[in-house]
């Protein structure tokens, strides 16, 4: 066998723009904003939990108040970190490089070539056009 192709990492980072911070800003607000609707959604289910445990309803609950309280802990777990990548976005540096994630892409390989080339490739991007493309 002479060749081969395989599946490699690519590392997908952002140069840190105004726009790029408006946009993740607002992405962050958006995810915020659903996790807050989802609270209230939760609310609302543990008021009629409570009220058909009240009247003593022949029917089980679907949905237990440990089994609230689990989901309320999460939510307010991942609001919490939400926030605090909101506040970790005002504090990029503009200009730096920042991870904003990973893909995959297929190389062929063959006998000869340099194993380094394979693993390391970065896409750079600056306002959401490819700046860079870096074998590292």
């Amino acid at each position: 066998m002479e060749k081969l192709t395989l599946i490699r990492p690519v590392l997908v980072k952002v140069i840190v723009t105004d726009n790029y911070k408006k946009a993740a800003v607002a992405e962050l607000q958006n995810a915020l904003h659903r996790i807050d609707v989802d609270l209230q959604r939760l609310e609302f289910h543990e008021k009629r939990l409570a009220s058909e445990i009240e009247k003593k309803s022949q029917h089980t609950p679907q949905v237990s108040g440990q089994q609230i309280a689990q989901e309320r802990q999460r939510l307010v777990e991942t609001r919490g970190q939400l926030v605090d990548r909101v506040k970790n976005v005002g504090q990029l540096e503009l200009g730096s490089e920042v991870v904003y994630g990973k893909m995959e892409s297929p190389v062929e390989i063959k006998v000869g070539d340099d194993w380094r080339r394979v693993l390391g490739v970065e896409i750079v991007l600056q306002d959401g056009i490819i700046t860079t493309i870096r074998e590292r």
